[in-house]
């Protein structure tokens, strides 16, 4: 098994999810009897969207944001006991193990047992992003030594995260126009679990009646509340406060600009990437509709997909880069953090963002509220669980378990870390499978829980 995880990463290293995705979505349609150009066409189009958002315009912006931050925070010479290796070293390391070599097939089966006896729409077909699932069940087995625990959970995990999706996923389509669209992205769908949570208290407290959206600063200020232009003038404060006491250097201007540049860049690119991605959907999506209403009536399946396809709506954006200030701070003088956010410092703060801004419908003030509590909880467990993820780094091998002063640690967003922790033993794991399975079933069709939850509005017909 481990051969054949050694070649599934090779694989995905050389080509990529903007390759690998369309090819698997162009079988899947040809044995769903779709025309072969029609096939061909659409799985082009998936790959076009895929490869603007994942491999040009995410890296692109994400990494101007975090490296200029993250220069920052180093030139400041903090010490915490952790440091953050950055969410590619984990994917790679949970793929290494007994856990990742399984978590794909046991995935998908698991996805598709659910799927035929109603308990979800979502058909989650983002599966390089399984890791994080692999992630937590690797953590488990070490820890435990017991291989069927370490895999349960992470199968518990794949169990919040497509529930959680499902749950949201009329909101999500909404806000972000992104029909037939789902994430039960572990990442992303950890900032919509706080967000929900949230909602309903943030409510109460009077913050929606503030209307301060993308939309609402556009009408105010004109040309300077356009999304394009904001982007660009938030990420310039951000890199002049970055890049403080370096205003002398040519290098320096560079740098500020180009941020402000890709974030401008990003916005506007954005849509034009998802909207290639959606046309390419729509074949797979008509055909899918077509055999599941001659078998089920009324019922479709959602396709879940990664959450960069949410990151670079104007909201996601704005509340990201408040955020991403407000984490630097949080670095320094959150009590009790231990854990110093840096290879993922321009990934984390956007993900869990593009997770809270459909669920806030875009109130800027609960966003950024709901984010910074995401972020925390973040903080939290990832300096209770690096300890752990160092030791068990150390019998896996294959990365350096230290870096200068500081040990390697992970970046456990809130999901991955709930399922950790109900992961300990055998009874929080069979009632938290349980609990899920209930959710599925009964709480997901309570249109009147989704809407005090995630701010849908469903037809009263």
């Amino acid at each position: 098994m481990g051969y054949f995880m050694d070649i599934f990463e090779q694989i995905m290293g050389t080509f990529g999810a903007a390759i690998i995705l369309p090819i698997f979505i162009f079988i899947v349609e040809l044995l769903l009897k779709i025309k072969p150009g029609q096939a061909f066409k659409s799985a082009i189009y998936i790959g076009v969207g895929l490869n603007g958002l994942i491999s040009i315009l995410n890296p692109y912006f994400l990494g101007a944001m975090g490296e200029a931050l993250t220069e920052m925070i180093t030139t400041q010479g903090i010490q915490l006991p952790y440091i953050d290796t950055g969410w590619g070293v984990l994917s790679a390391l949970s793929y290494s193990t007994t856990i990742g070599a399984a978590i794909i097939p046991v995935g998908l089966i698991v996805n598709f047992i659910l799927i035929r006896f109603n308990l979800t729409d979502t058909l989650d077909i983002d599966v390089w992003n399984y890791w994080q699932w692999a992630f937590i069940g690797t953590l488990i087995f070490y820890q435990t030594g017991n291989y069927l625990m370490g895999i349960t959970v992470a199968v518990l995990m794949e169990l919040i995260c497509i529930a959680l999706a499902d749950f949201a996923a009329p909101r999500m389509q909404e806000f972000f126009d992104l029909p037939g669209i789902s994430f039960p992205h572990g990442s992303l769908i950890s900032g919509t679990l706080v967000a929900m949570i949230l909602r309903w208290p943030l409510e109460k407290l009077g913050i929606f009646r503030i209307k301060i959206n993308s939309e609402s600063i556009q009408r105010r200020f004109g040309v300077f509340g356009d999304s394009v232009v904001v982007g660009f003038i938030i990420a310039c404060v951000i890199g002049l406060i970055a890049y403080a006491g370096q205003y002398g250097t040519m290098e320096t201007w560079a740098n500020i600009l180009t941020m402000g540049i890709a974030t401008g860049s990003f916005i506007y690119l954005y849509p034009k990437a998802t909207g290639a991605l959606l046309e390419g959907f729509n074949v797979l999506n008509e055909r899918a509709r077509d055999i599941i209403t001659a078998r089920d009536g009324d019922r479709e399946l959602d396709f879940g997909m990664d959450g960069a396809l949410a990151i670079g709506h104007p909201d996601t954006i704005t509340t990201g880069l408040l955020s991403m200030v407000i984490t630097v701070a949080m670095i320094f003088f959150l009590p009790g953090n231990e854990f110093l956010m840096l290879g993922d410092l321009g990934v984390t703060p956007f993900f869990l963002a593009a997770g809270t801004v459909a669920v806030m419908n875009g109130n800027l003030i609960a966003s950024v509220i709901t984010n910074i509590v995401s972020l925390g909880i973040t903080f939290y467990f990832s300096t209770w669980i690096s300890p752990v993820f160092n030791g068990i780094a150390r019998q896996i091998g294959g990365i350096d378990v230290e870096a200068g002063s500081a040990l390697v640690g992970a970046d456990i967003r809130p999901v991955a870390g709930v399922a950790y922790y109900l992961g300990q033993n055998w009874i929080l794991i069979i009632v938290s499978i349980i609990a899920m399975l209930v959710l599925m079933k009964y709480v997901r069709n309570n249109n009147k829980v989704r809407e005090i939850l995630t701010g849908h509005k469903f037809s009263r017909e």
